[in-house]
């Protein structure tokens, strides 16, 4: 797993070198749960791309690398949406070690309430289809909703549920990576 990981940031790196983006580095915390998550959109081209690593002290990991499209027509919308999927890797530990991957469509949504502007509701959904996973996952989903509070125009604390689940080839469990409520803070730059 750790090569995955390399190779995503790398890939992150080289996309997001040459973007002038703006960006976002967003971290989640539960028991045995670490997440992290840096996310840019190309300034003015409407282009999104994100790459995420979970890690579970007992399950194991996931990661991914996304690419989206949002839309950059209004700025001063309550409602933020990007559509478009994510490239998934994961390996997980305990009676028998799993790996594989897929292709997740989905995308995300941010929904500012207007009574409350330091108040929003936010989350994703990807899911990744038989034919587009590989090694030993037979189908994958991945989740999270949140709701969040600006503590300034730039940080955004939150309080969530996730729920990561993959089928496994040959087996009747579903393998669930981080689920569970989580705690985290989103930072803009």
């Amino acid at each position: 797993m750790s090569q995955l990981k390399q190779a995503l940031m790398t890939s992150l790196l080289v996309i997001s070198a040459g973007a002038q983006a703006g960006g976002s580095l967003d971290v989640s915390l539960a028991d045995e749960m670490v997440r992290a998550s840096y996310d840019a959109t190309k300034v003015g081209s409407g282009m999104h791309v994100s790459m995420d690593v979970l890690h579970h002290t007992d399950d194991g990991e996931i990661a991914s690398l996304g690419v989206h499209v949002v839309d950059v027509r209004n700025q001063d919308t309550n409602l933020y949406i990007g559509v478009g999927g994510k490239i998934y890797g994961f390996a997980s530990r305990g009676a028998e070690d799993h790996s594989g991957g897929g292709i997740g469509l989905g995308g995300f949504f941010r929904y500012r309430i207007p009574q409350a502007p330091d108040v929003s509701v936010a989350g994703y959904a990807y899911y990744a289809p038989p034919v587009v996973s590989v090694a030993d996952a037979e189908n994958l989903f991945d989740s999270d909703l949140r709701l969040q509070y600006s503590l300034i125009p730039t940080a955004r604390v939150y309080a969530g549920y996730r729920y990561t689940s993959i089928k496994l080839e040959d087996i009747s469990d579903r393998l669930e990576l981080g689920d569970g409520f989580h705690v985290g803070l989103k930072v803009d730059f």
